[in-house]
């Protein structure tokens, strides 16, 4: 997610690690990529906004735990995210301006040159004696020269514009993918799966193919963070992300929604396919076993509870998230570690 974000040396970043692993270890805050991420920014100074939070809670001897931690991220390290797009944008816009003034510059420039040359062409034929035209040949071909010059440096400056601009064009890329991309689980985050459901919610309002939505939550993850550790409860996410898209397929679009949720969209794909989908994953889940890495503890077996809703032409997106939710909501209720559907009127829990 922070692709193309740093560029320390070897040297800066190695110095930078052996501060960063002491004041985790002091603070006693898991090794986790957000934590590490966040520790990188305050400590090689580059994120002067966050360093004043992290000073200010250090002088006031707040408590500095992994919940700060991932607020500090969320609002100053992922959200850099889009004002690094926001550089690169203006850079571009920036060369292209610098392109279109030498551009017309050089238009300009070559226009004057025309016409000292037809001048010069004028005199020409005008001229009668020998020294008057070698003299005025040899203007002839100066002129030219200069054209060919100008002509020359100016293609010279538009490759290289052309070259900064697709090496822009790359970063822009990786940054938008960046932004739109969960750091922890390598999904899609809320922002990306919203984008990259708005084609299948398009296709179909129009041909009318279904469209299901599938929200799952853990089952007692806080329980999981306090008993285990946030780098327990990192890990997961991880593998239940690995163990959705391992389910998924073709055009399935899957996405971390945050906290422990996440989101399955499945364009042409009716309720009872999305129900069985759920349930596979569910039950594959449920016979799990877990052991913790940290301390070695059987932590048992993990459930996950998933509310399912078909695509209901009409309907925006919030309503089919919120139809979708209500029926894991349901599920939670019902004692969790099951299905349920809503099908446009009420939930059916099975």
């Amino acid at each position: 997610m922070l692709k193309n974000s740093y560029h320390d040396s070897q040297e800066a970043s190695g110095r930078y690690l052996r501060i960063i692993l002491k004041e985790l270890s002091e603070l006693k805050l898991p090794y986790t990529p957000i934590a590490y991420s966040v520790w990188y920014e305050y400590a090689s100074g580059q994120n002067s906004d966050l360093n004043k939070e992290i000073q200010a809670a250090r002088k006031n001897k707040e408590l500095i735990d992994y919940q700060k931690v991932l607020e500090w991220f969320r609002h100053h390290v992922s959200d850099r995210q889009c004002l690094n797009t926001e550089e690169q944008t203006k850079k571009a816009g920036s060369l292209l301006d610098g392109m279109t003034s030498r551009l017309t510059k050089a238009g300009n420039h070559m226009g004057e040159q025309s016409n000292q040359l037809k001048t010069h062409i004028e005199d020409l034929n005008n001229a009668s004696s020998e020294p008057d035209i070698k003299n005025i040949c040899r203007d002839i071909v100066v002129q030219t020269q200069g054209i060919i010059d100008n002509n020359t440096e100016l293609k010279n400056n538009i490759h290289s514009t052309i070259k900064e601009l697709n090496e822009l064009k790359l970063e822009l890329k990786n940054l938008r993918e960046a932004a739109k991309t969960d750091m922890l689980t390598g999904l899609l985050n809320r922002r990306g799966f919203e984008d990259a459901v708005e084609l299948p919610m398009k296709e179909a309002r129009q041909e009318t193919t279904p469209l299901t939505l599938i929200i799952a939550d853990i089952d007692r993850f806080k329980r999981i963070n306090d008993t285990y550790g946030h780098l327990t409860g990192d890990n997961v996410l991880k593998l239940i992300s690995k163990l959705l898209q391992k389910h998924i397929k073709g055009k399935d679009i899957a996405g971390r929604f945050g906290g422990e949720e996440f989101i399955m969209a499945l364009p042409e794909t009716k309720m009872d396919g999305g129900f069985a989908l759920a349930e596979q994953i569910r039950t594959s889940l449920e016979t799990m076993r877990w052991q913790s890495k940290s301390s070695g503890k059987d932590m048992g077996a993990i459930t996950i509870s998933m509310g399912v809703a078909q695509f209901i032409p009409g309907e925006d997106l919030n309503t089919f998230v919120a139809r979708a939710d209500k029926a894991l909501y349901t599920a939670k209720e019902k004692g969790r570690n099951r299905t349920c559907t809503h099908n446009g009127k009420e939930v059916i829990s099975p």
